[in-house]
């Protein structure tokens, strides 16, 4: 009877460590060389709170603080594909800076949600996805757009952003062209 009671025990020990622990979830797919059999996997905070903290800096237009987040090889590429590197970019900041200061214009934009995925977890880096809404306004003149952006991120550094954009339709431009 105390084996009995024992083998129960055991077994309840047993059952309950592997019902605990839940296997580790990958889903979908890519073609990368090399890679095609690796799947997506939940990223982890940090690289998140990076990019967060990277945004705020350009908003803050913290130059310093962006160059200390990113490498020597840190590339931007626009919804246009041209890549840029840091010190283009912020260079083209400036100018931009200039130009809507002297037209009375102005430029920003908020984090609208912001994920991380890993292909290869413990492995490189991560890849943050962020979806943003922007507002440019000149005198009257309000042009909006949403923009996603993908930032490669390895040990709290930048070292690729990619966004696209895509207008915001109005919605009385919507209801007109019914």
């Amino acid at each position: 009877m105390k084996n009995l009671k024992q083998l129960i025990l055991l077994s309840t020990i047993c059952l309950f460590i592997f019902s605990c622990s839940s296997p580790d979830r990958s889903v979908g797919m890519n073609t990368w060389e090399g890679m095609s059999d690796l799947k997506w996997h939940i990223g982890t905070e940090s690289p998140i709170q990076t990019v967060m903290e990277y945004e705020d800096a350009w908003r803050a237009r913290d130059f310093d603080k962006m160059r200390s987040m990113s490498t020597d090889s840190t590339i931007f590429i626009g919804g246009d594909g041209v890549s840029t590197g840091l010190d283009e970019l912020i260079e083209n900041i400036k100018k931009n800076d200039i130009t809507r200061d002297s037209i009375g214009a102005s430029l920003s934009w908020e984090t609208k949600a912001i994920f991380s995925v890993d292909i290869a977890p413990g492995e490189g880096g991560e890849l943050v996805h962020s979806f943003i809404d922007a507002e440019y306004s000149e005198g009257d003149a309000v042009n909006r757009w949403r923009g996603m952006q993908r930032w490669y991120v390895i040990d709290g550094k930048i070292i690729r952003r990619s966004s696209y954009w895509q207008d915001i339709v109005e919605e009385e431009e919507t209801e007109n062209d019914n």
